[in-house]
């Protein structure tokens, strides 16, 4: 009968259990574990070197980098930079403040709830526009984007 130490405690330990060493650098595997791994060998399961991995596909829609040289093209191509950034940045504060403004102790008890609610009201419509019946959003982001271009002062066509 050995002694296993772990900091100021002692454990009594027979000498058939395996003892495991956390304390030791590198891997220690157990020799129940390799025995259950040389089972799944044999039973035809995948091991850790033989693991799949799954290759993300980009969908047939646009990318991330596409929409991105997009907005950078028609910003080039503008007169109205200063507009388009004014506005940009306008937007970009308008939604911290926003984002400042719920989360306030008595503003988020007040409106937390209401807007959680919005939230989950939409979410079933979302999931079957765009998940069953396959819409497009980012063509209906663009169209969004071109109806709020055509309202603002100085920014239309």
């Amino acid at each position: 009968m050995g002694v296993l130490s772990l900091g100021s405690r002692t454990l009594p330990v027979q000498r058939s259990q395996p003892i495991i060493r956390a304390a030791l650098p590198g891997p220690q595997v157990p020799a129940n574990v390799r025995s259950a791994r040389a089972i799944g060998s044999r039973l035809g399961k995948p091991q850790e070197s033989q693991r799949q991995s799954v290759v993300a596909q980009a969908s047939a829609g646009e990318d991330f980098d596409g929409i991105l040289s997009d907005i950078a093209d028609k910003f080039e191509k503008s007169d109205k930079k200063g507009a388009i950034i004014g506005y940009t940045a306008a937007g970009v504060l308008a939604f911290f403040f926003s984002e400042w403004l719920i989360h306030l102790p008595l503003l988020n008890l007040l409106l937390g709830f209401p807007i959680q609610l919005v939230g989950l009201l939409v979410l079933p419509y979302l999931v079957v526009k765009y998940g069953v019946e396959n819409d497009d959003y980012v063509r209906d982001l663009k169209t969004a984007g071109n109806r709020v271009i055509k309202k603002l002062p100085g920014l239309e066509k």
